[in-house]
């Protein structure tokens, strides 16, 4: 039983670092959760600005790499509430370098 879960855990995290696009929650504490995963504390977001027309952009970073989206000004006066998001890859993951 411990097996499947962990192979669960690693075949989520490969299909994360593979994706061009996933589906989050952005939460009220600037933390992201993924649907159906277990909360991770470094998985956060932030405003980078806003504009008129096109409202405010977000970063995301979830499982080592950076994500975007968009969100509506008048979501603004409601941060008291999760949303949920489909979240773009802006980066890849860090990588440590070789050694040697």
């Amino acid at each position: 039983m411990f097996d499947d879960h962990r192979q669960a855990a690693l075949s989520a995290a490969s299909a994360i670092r593979h994706a061009a696009a996933l589906e989050a929650h952005l939460l009220p504490d600037e933390h992201v959760a993924l649907p159906g995963a277990d909360p991770d504390p470094a998985a956060t977001w932030q405003i980078l600005g806003t504009t008129p027309h096109d409202g405010c952009v977000v970063r995301a970073e979830v499982a080592g790499a950076s994500w975007v989206t968009r969100i509506e000004q008048a979501w603004l006066a409601r941060r008291d509430r999760e949303v949920r998001m489909t979240l773009e890859r802006q980066s890849d993951p860090h990588r440590e370098p070789l050694a040697g």
